[in-house]
């Protein structure tokens, strides 16, 4: 019977070490990939693609699905994702937009919002959005330890974003984006906050609730992508076009996508 107990336990040690080295693989590679994999992955399901994105956005807009994630995304919105009474299209209409990061989460987070706000000017052509420059900053980003951030902000969020605006022209007119980096231990989290709260920066009030939407978008309530998708690229493309104006009411705005695309036939 010790035999038996024996050959049992070996067996059953060697089936637990064959399921670590291939069962487990994928789940060591998903903990540890820099890009992230399965529940963990930074990338959206559907990354930008510039040279089909004319094409893209000018298919979709033509879409109701398109249209409800366009509102849902742009329009500040109640928990049902009804948009609010007093919801307006707030953009910035300035032909250049300066951003400061007032202070630093070491020289990664610099160049990533280096990297984020080029492609930002890739995505839309109305508006040139620049890192620094000259004059005063017209968007800033801080990061404060957790109790400065909870004193000023609050305990239940770890990014907020302030802007004051006109409700018709000139839109936007100043955006406040301060981060808690207290209770964020990755890069990848300091991105996707830092991502989350500059697309509530240029014009994007709203939030998705529902977990479908985790690796569908930015504005994800609990975002952890680092970049945006391309239903997220259409709608700052069309956000940051002359079919859509500061002071538009949602159905106004849904108005304008229709006619938008009818004219891109």
């Amino acid at each position: 019977m010790r035999l038996v107990n024996r050959i049992f336990v070996s067996l059953l040690l060697i089936a637990v070490i064959a399921a670590a080295v291939y069962g487990g693989g994928p789940a060591i590679r998903w903990l540890l990939s820099s890009q992230g994999i399965g529940l963990l992955s930074r990338e959206p399901v559907q990354p930008v693609q510039f040279s089909s994105l004319n094409r893209y956005t000018a298919r979709v807009a033509a879409k109701p699905w398109f249209r409800s994630y366009f509102t849902t995304m742009v329009f500040d919105q109640q928990r049902d994702q009804t948009a609010s009474p007093s919801a307006l299209v707030t953009k910035w209409e300035r032909p250049r937009v300066s951003i400061k990061l007032l202070n630093g989460d070491g020289p990664e987070v610099a160049a990533y919002l280096d990297r984020l706000v080029a492609r930002l000017d890739r995505l839309q052509h109305q508006v040139r959005f620049v890192v620094g420059g000259g004059g005063p900053p017209l968007i800033t980003v801080q990061f404060l330890p957790h109790d400065a951030y909870v004193r000023a902000q609050g305990a239940n969020s770890v990014g907020n974003t302030r802007t004051r605006y006109y409700t018709t022209s000139p839109g936007l007119i100043r955006a406040r984006i301060a981060i808690d980096i207290g209770t964020q231990d990755t890069p990848g989290e300091v991105e996707s906050t830092l991502i989350h709260e500059l697309t509530h920066a240029i014009g994007c009030s709203g939030h998705f609730y529902s977990p479908s939407y985790r690796r569908r978008s930015v504005m994800y309530e609990a975002n952890t992508l680092t970049t945006w998708s391309q239903n997220d690229a259409a709608v700052i493309r069309l956000l940051y076009s002359p079919w859509i104006r500061s002071g538009m009411s949602p159905s106004r705005a849904r108005a304008s996508l229709q006619l938008y695309a009818r004219s891109a036939e």
